[in-house]
């Protein structure tokens, strides 16, 4: 990209904001801007950008591990690992909007190790608002659900086990799995739409499976998503399960197990948190895969540019 990236930020008034690129087999990567407009510190290689939703495909690759270790069936009643959820909600449900869970809860449950477990307690004693399998209602608590399968099916707090079957063995450094990991990195701090910090880095933590607290680099999310590229078994995550979804904005055509569908065979995920947004599209037939991190509500038209540049001439 060049110097692309800085005339952009300067472009759309984002603070800053980091951009690698998978083309060919190889990493390049881009940043610009600064982490705070208070602090003016400059945004590098190592600062660690909030990834929101994205995180996401990261609580799908741990679920889609239990169903490769015999542990889960994706189409059984997650009542059966998880006694006090009364629902008929299946993992499958879960992975793809369609639990009819609502979409948002954010009481607070504590920071300590049991914080999921206590969110998902408390939330299993509700009926979803639509019978599952029914209707496509995008859930951040579906998925605080489905980190807290993985905890109960590998023993060990959700975050333990992001960092022992994801994070360490891809190698990655640049990540923080919540905000006491953050402030040993650069931590981008979010700005919201009049061009401020927030006043808080992070949600709930005991929605962290739904992307509240997890962050890295650019390069970090790349490593990540190169290994969906190479392993044939996470091929089946971008396989489509609901053809029809409501208008996001973002140019969504379907969903996957937890994968954004778009057009041309692209998919990928955004991520809001706290002033920050993330962006992340892949072309898997072409080895192609654009990420983009920002710390500003306002980016989404940065992001559009980037991806216009990069991906027009593949999907075009």
């Amino acid at each position: 990209m060049g110097t692309r990236l800085a005339e952009l930020i300067a472009k759309y008034e984002v603070p800053g904001a980091q951009v690698a690129v998978l083309e060919s087999g190889e990493v390049r990567n881009e940043t610009a801007g600064v982490l705070s407009v208070h602090t003016r510190v400059e945004v590098t290689d190592d600062s660690v950008f909030k990834i929101g939703s994205i995180t996401k495909i990261w609580t799908a690759t741990l679920v889609q591990q239990l169903v490769d270790d015999g542990l889960l069936d994706l189409d059984r009643p997650v009542r059966h690992h998880l006694p006090g959820f009364t629902a008929l909600v299946t993992a499958r449900h879960l992975l793809t909007h369609t639990s009819g869970i609502d979409s948002n809860h954010f009481f607070e449950t504590g920071r300590n190790g049991d914080a999921i477990e206590r969110f998902v307690d408390a939330l299993g004693e509700e009926e979803p608002g639509a019978a599952p399998g029914t209707a496509f209602l995008y859930s951040n608590s579906g998925f605080v659900v489905l980190g807290r399968l993985v905890e109960v099916l590998r023993g060990k707090p959700f975050h333990d086990v992001l960092r022992e079957r994801l994070v360490e063995p891809l190698g990655l450094r640049t990540v923080a799995t919540d905000a006491d990991e953050a402030i040993l990195h650069r931590a981008a701090i979010g700005h919201d739409e009049s061009g401020l910090p927030v006043r808080k880095w992070a949600g709930a933590y005991g929605t962290a499976p739904s992307g509240s607290h997890f962050a890295m680099g650019a390069r970090e999310l790349m490593a990540f998503v190169r290994l969906h590229l190479d392993d044939p078994k996470l091929a089946v995550l971008r396989e489509k399960q609901v053809e029809s979804v409501p208008d996001l904005g973002i140019g969504v055509v379907g969903w996957g197990l937890g994968w954004m569908l778009h057009r041309d065979g692209v998919v990928g995920h955004t991520g809001v948190s706290k002033g920050q947004k993330a962006f992340l599209r892949v072309v898997p037939d072409a080895g192609l895969a654009v990420v983009v991190l920002t710390n500003s509500v306002n980016s989404e038209p940065l992001a559009r540019e980037v991806f216009s540049d990069l991906l027009d001439r593949t999907t075009g």
